[in-house]
């Protein structure tokens, strides 16, 4: 496909178009719906699937990841979107003006076909790995001694689990629960039709394994066993056509929404009580999707349009897949991969930050390198220790004066959570602003803050209406009669599970005025207000927004005066339409920006005249990149010539208006440059780059260069 930029300015970093057209092309708007842009997001997943570079294996799960984020899309964005379309007076999207109906029709008429192409290249993906050794019985085409042992093992370990029920007059639509899946079937009897239904237990395993050994192995799905003999599940009836059937129920509840009215005049409600019961109703919200898979036989789409339509649920709702709609299964077949099928083994490193010329890390605290120098962790390419040694030397120093931290999401056996408990046990002054609307992990946080509450932590849970997403922990200590602070910021969560997979920046320092600011930012998170006067910080929701909007502001000047200007993005997401407006101010004004954006853009780059100096990248490869990383200047870091800030924020409207953000200055000039050549690692990447054009299209980037991604490179 021809793209709408300039060949000139790929292959640069911070070019510009080497000539504009004579002739001014038609005017087309900057902005991109966020719904759309986030569906090419999902097809760049996808995309990965079809990756010469991705090991065999790894290409299946790329299919499992596009599915299981298709999912979560649906529950939340199209649920939400569906509330507000029978909403009267919605207002319409503040970029591209289009109601809340009219994007709900453009969402589920782009993500149609990604279901073909999602069959297309799941199909693929199984026919190179059935050469390889993992194959899948296709169980439609066996019968007798072939089908004995599949037919042994339903009627041995599926058939007594299974409670299948018919619907008719006396049999009412049953309620299908969120995602869980179904086996439908048209029946036929004495001449009347029915239909069949019957609800996969979840104590079921996915995947059957019919042999293995010798490198591969031989399955079948435990959908398509049950598809397989459908006939003997409603064995006193005539079958005839089945499929699997999957509802999807919006996600949309807003957690705080009603709080007070619901317990005015109640003493003594807990807030996690009241939480887990918003997070139980989701069950019940309406449906957003229905999907069917019909295993490969004809005539499957029957039941499924008789259980949309008893669902009132309009057509383009419905979508067919060829490819398993369940994508557990994915794991299971993992220990029958190759090393030759898989990503290699990368073991973090100790970080760069900590090396000494003299003296080596493990003689000394992490905190006596911060009070020399700031540390930086880079993750997955280094070592999560570090941080993790720095709240266990918290927790055993009777030193400690207090600990005070931010959790969004943590692993399983989380150590945070141990080390937090051991130090509050020990007799620190622990706070633990715990996030309970953490969407789809509001169970888990719910259990966390028990846990922590137990072993005497202060456990509060932010601002009402304000989801505290910020990534930061203060450490506090009384040394010699005075008082002394460090303070760790970072990009991820403090989750020992996604810094093996995550791409995300954390800094550790004991700057003084940055440690005060994180003092002044617990405690208006503990009297539930918000504050703007910080020092350093720019903290949302009060001073990010506007901070970023200064720079931005400041960059535009200098390219007035004709002097260099310049600012790089990195985020995941891109959506406030203040933002967006002012980079396009800045771009006609003559500043050069880079936007490196994993996910959503809701911005058009290279519109004549408007974007013309904006260019979009987005990377998605072996890791996720997640780190926020914002380069203000045309110059290096080492000599002064730009300003870097990290921090947890997307610029995304619930990122600058609705939650609790906070992104910190990098001050040490080293630290700065490592994460500028970051950034200039990854605008050089021409393997899993792909950038935005004014057509609204991703495309790789066009190089006569060797192959470069900037994922492989890691910290060189």
């Amino acid at each position: 496909m021809k793209n709408d930029l300039s060949e000139d300015i790929i292959n640069t970093p911070s070019a510009q178009p080497s000539a504009q057209p004579s002739a001014r092309p038609p005017a087309r708007s900057i902005y991109i719906n966020r719904e759309l842009s986030w569906l090419a997001f999902n097809r760049r997943v996808l995309e990965q699937a079809t990756a010469p570079e991705v090991p065999l294996f790894e290409q299946l799960r790329f299919v499992g990841i596009f599915t299981t984020n298709l999912d979560e899309f649906f529950m939340v964005r199209a649920g939400e979107l569906t509330d507000r379309a029978l909403i009267a007076g919605d207002a319409s999207d503040d970029k591209t003006g289009m109601t809340a109906a009219e994007q709900l029709r453009a969402l589920y008429a782009s993500a149609r076909p990604l279901y073909d192409y999602r069959d297309r290249v799941f199909a693929g993906v199984e026919a190179r790995l059935s050469a390889a050794g993992i194959k899948r019985l296709d169980l439609r085409g066996m019968d007798g001694a072939e089908l004995a042992p599949v037919k042994k093992y339903f009627k041995r370990e599926l058939l007594p689990l299974l409670s299948p029920y018919l619907i008719d007059a006396k049999h009412p639509l049953p309620h299908f629960e969120n995602k869980r899946m179904y086996i439908a079937a048209a029946l036929k009897k004495d001449g009347r039709s029915f239909y069949g239904i019957v609800p996969v237990s979840d104590a079921l395993e996915s995947v059957y394994i019919a042999d293995s050994g010798g490198g591969g192995v031989v399955y079948a799905t435990v959908i398509d066993i049950l598809l397989r003999f459908a006939s003997q599940i409603f064995s006193k009836y005539t079958v005839s056509s089945r499929c699997a059937i999957r509802v999807t129920r919006s996600a949309d509840i807003d957690v705080d929404d009603n709080f007070d009215d619901d317990n005015v005049g109640i003493e003594g409600v807990d807030y996690r009580e009241y939480v887990r019961a918003k997070i139980k109703s989701r069950a019940k919200l309406a449906p957003v999707r229905v999907e069917h898979y019909g295993g490969g036989y004809a005539k499957s789409d029957k039941p499924a349009v008789y259980i949309t339509e008893r669902l009132k649920t309009p057509g383009e709702l419905c979508f067919r897949s060829e490819c398993p709609l369940d994508a557990s299964f994915i794991r299971k077949l993992e220990p029958y991969a190759t090393p030759a099928m898989l990503y290699p083994p990368r073991v973090p490193q100790p970080p760069r930050s900590l090396q000494c010329e003299s003296r080596t890390f493990d003689s000394r605290t992490v905190t006596a390198v911060a009070e020399e120098r700031d540390i930086l962790l880079v993750y997955p390419y280094e070592q999560m220790g570090p941080y993790l040694r720095l709240l266990r030397e918290a927790a055993d120093d009777p030193g400690t004066v207090s600990i005070k931290i931010t959790l969004y999401r943590l692993s399983a056996g989380s150590e945070v959570v141990a080390l937090l408990r051991r130090a509050a046990e020990n007799g620190c002054e622990v706070t633990a602003v715990v996030e309970l609307k953490a969407r789809f992990d509001e169970d888990n946080n719910i259990g966390w803050s028990k846990l922590l509450e137990e072993a005497g932590v202060h456990v509060i849970y932010g601002i009402d209406r304000l989801k505290v997403h910020s990534k930061i922990t203060l450490i506090t200590r009384r040394r010699d009669g005075k008082i002394s602070g460090v303070a760790h910021i970072a990009t991820g969560n403090y989750n020992e599970n996604t810094a093996r997979v995550y791409c995300d920046y954390g800094i550790i320092t004991t700057n003084e005025e940055i440690c005060a600011d994180a003092a002044e930012f617990f405690r208006a998170l503990t009297l539930g207000v918000t504050q703007s006067d910080y020092r350093r910080l720019l903290v949302a929701p009060e001073s990010l927004k506007s901070g970023v909007l200064a720079k931005i502001g400041e960059q535009a000047k200098l390219a007035d005066a004709g002097r260099p200007a310049y600012i790089c993005l990195k985020m995941n997401g891109l959506t406030d339409k203040d933002i967006i407006d002012a980079l396009a101010d800045a771009s006609r004004r003559g500043v050069s920006v880079d936007l490196i954006i994993r996910g959503v853009c809701c911005l058009r780059p290279a519109v004549f005249g408007e974007t013309d100096n904006i260019r979009v990248v987005s990377i998605v490869g072996r890791y996720l990149e997640h780190g926020r990383v914002f380069i203000f200047g045309a110059g290096e870091p080492e000599s002064g010539g730009c300003e870097v800030y990290i921090g947890s924020a997307d610029l995304m409207t619930r990122n600058t208006t609705r939650r609790g953000e906070i992104c910190t200055p990098v001050l040490d000039t080293s630290i700065a440059a490592r994460l500028y050549k970051i950034t200039r690692d990854q605008l050089r990447d021409n393997v899993k780059a792909r950038w935005l054009f004014s057509n609204g299209e991703y495309e790789p980037l066009v190089t006569a260069d060797p192959p470069f991604d900037s994922q492989l490179m890691g910290l060189n």
